[in-house]
């Protein structure tokens, strides 16, 4: 009976630290307006979430700046009609390059949307 318990316990133990880490992990890559523009080396984790939830094309510059915040001042993809930000560190296992959100503007409305590496 000692034993049947111990198991329980070790697999509750289990379970819980599964459950913290991926919940964590779950909340971190939510995309929020404040957390992209306060943490922009996070946006790599959260802009997945953000085109998951918004259909930034169609959308005028003036809603996307009111969403995400000015453009990055970068030179990185950078056109006389495109909006540009800095999302952080490539994602994988070794990250040499930084990945970038474009967004191509015509007629004051995002007509494309990329993710770019540097």
């Amino acid at each position: 009976m000692k034993e049947m318990i111990y198991k329980y316990r070790i697999l509750f133990i289990i379970g819980f630290v599964l459950l913290f880490l991926f919940g964590r992990n779950i909340l971190i890559h939510r995309f929020s307006s404040e957390s992209w523009q306060k943490y922009p080396e996070k946006r790599v984790d959260m802009v997945d979430d953000l085109l998951s939830k918004y259909e930034l094309m169609g959308m005028t510059q003036e809603e996307v700046i009111s969403l995400l915040g000015q453009s990055t001042d970068t030179e990185y993809f950078k056109t006389e009609n495109n909006m540009v930000y800095y999302l952080g560190p490539e994602r994988g296992l070794i990250s040499i390059d930084s990945e970038w959100l474009v967004l191509e503007v015509q007629k004051n409305q995002i007509t494309k949307v990329n993710i770019l590496r540097d």
